[in-house]
């Protein structure tokens, strides 16, 4: 969607593209509805506050007896149904406000700019810096820019002493900062006029890259407050790095070391005596044993090799019923 470009005298400066995102939508009118009671009841202060027959100064005393009288029974005189009385139902202080996805409110706001451009009631102005502090200025700019005696509302990207001033007296006129983006005074007045400067500011709030909004890395064209992380399909595996080391740390690693190869040595050495069977202890034990056999008299179990010649023969008796083998 294009724009004309006005200077305050009314003269045409250039045309300029706005975001078709932002200025040419399809208005949602039931989100609009939506936001502006939301803003109505935020803007409530909610300290209104009645009070109640126990609040009430005074009924203390019963104004007469309960029987007798022909009248009704009544037990105080700050009853509801007595005037001075407690209210019954009265409103009490309390919170209005009324919370809403901050999507569904940038639509609205959305739609509400998309609906102003569309019926031409969006003016930019190249800049009001050279506008004189004067009522009579800021008339003559409005009836330059074909707006007249309608209300205008001036949308700025930071303060202007000069147009606060021209516009003060003015009561069709009203200047707010375009970060705001009142949705409310945006429909209040019939036109909506803002410095390229305020375009700028509106597009990084509302623009496709303005925002704290969620995108996926294809529909994402790159800006500078957001940082893009291209995904890898393999994780990498993460890789300690060595630290590094001073020289006098290195030369107390070097003196550890042999040590600890020491350490490991005698280590090993010592289990591996544990494993191994205890000879000399053994060799000690048998004497001892045979020393004490010899004195007992108890003989030696050797058994001596003899050959067969030396055996002297004789016949053996057969076992079987045949008698002699």
């Amino acid at each position: 969607m294009q724009a004309t470009v006005f200077n305050i005298a009314g003269d045409e400066v250039e045309k300029i593209e706005l975001d078709d995102a932002i200025f040419g939508i399809t208005p949602n009118t039931a989100l609009v509805h939506q936001a502006v009671l939301r803003q109505q009841a935020n803007a409530r202060q909610g300290t209104h506050d009645t009070k109640t027959r126990a609040e009430v100064r005074g009924g203390g005393r019963k104004p007469w007896r309960q029987k007798g009288t022909g009248r009704a029974r009544q037990g105080s005189t700050r009853s509801p149904q007595w005037r001075h009385g407690g209210v019954v139902f009265g409103p009490h202080p309390r919170s209005y406000d009324q919370d809403m996805p901050r999507k569904m409110r940038r639509l609205a706001i959305r739609s509400v700019l998309s609906s102003k451009a569309a019926d031409g009631r969006i003016v930019v102005v190249d800049s009001f810096e050279e506008l004189e502090p004067r009522t009579k200025a800021m008339i003559e700019v409005m009836n330059k820019l074909n707006i007249g005696e309608n209300t205008a509302l001036i949308m700025t990207a930071e303060p202007l002493a000069n147009l606060e001033l021209a516009s003060a007296n003015l009561p069709g006129v009203k200047t707010i900062d375009a970060a705001f983006l009142s949705i409310v005074d945006m429909l209040k007045h019939s036109y909506l006029v803002m410095p390229r400067a305020a375009l700028d500011v509106i597009d990084g709030i509302l623009g496709s890259n303005g925002g704290r909004r969620k995108l996926s890395l294809r529909d994402f064209n790159g800006t500078k407050s957001i940082e893009v992380i291209t995904p890898t399909t393999t994780r990498p595996k993460a890789i300690a790095a060595e630290p590094d080391l001073d020289t006098e740390d290195e030369e107390a690693a070097a003196e550890a070391e042999p040590v600890l190869e020491a350490d490991a040595v005698d280590e090993t050495d010592e289990v591996e005596a544990e494993l191994e069977p205890d000879v000399d202890a053994e060799e000690a034990e048998d004497e001892l044993e045979d020393e004490a056999e010899d004195e007992a008299g108890i003989p030696d179990e050797d058994v001596t090799e003899v050959d067969d010649e030396d055996l002297p023969v004789t016949e053996a008796e057969d076992t079987t019923k045949g008698g002699k083998a």
